[in-house]
């Protein structure tokens, strides 16, 4: 089983109840409602010749396309998920998070996911609070190996 398997079937159907088709770009697409709340988990790889914040850019605006987000009427909280063969020299603060929620996808957490079974994360939290089942999300990425 792979990688992208391993994480759908963590995921699919308990938590996120949607699975959104996939393109070149996004390995998987898992999407969630909880009221009028929207939340994606999304798989994509990652390219060690960008810079993260580019490629964080660059996942929101597919996210933002397929899932027809807009602020104020329809956001969408995502946590990105990035396979890389390596971890790359990164930090948790070179993941940045976004801390307010005016924009149409709101990155609630970053995780890096490498070969050699390292994870790199960050996610959102207030104070010592973490919230949106980061933790949770957390565990269960880092119980899977690649």
């Amino acid at each position: 089983m792979n990688t992208i398997d391993k994480i759908k079937n963590a995921f699919h159907p308990d938590i996120y109840t949607k699975v959104i088709p996939t393109t070149d770009e996004l390995k998987l697409c898992l999407l969630q409602k909880k009221g009028l709340a929207r939340y994606c988990l999304v798989v994509v790889d990652f390219d060690s010749d960008k810079a993260i914040t580019e490629q964080v850019n660059n996942t929101r605006k597919l996210i933002r396309k397929h899932t027809s987000a807009l602020w104020m009427f329809r956001e969408v909280g995502i946590y990105i998920v990035f396979l890389c063969e390596e971890m790359p020299t990164l930090t948790q603060q070179d993941l940045e998070i976004d801390k307010t929620g005016f924009h149409a996808v709101i990155v609630q957490g970053i995780h890096l996911l490498s070969g050699g079974s390292e994870h790199l994360y960050n996610h959102s939290k207030w104070l010592n609070h973490y919230f949106g089942g980061t933790v949770s999300i957390a565990n269960q990425l880092k119980a899977i190996t690649i």
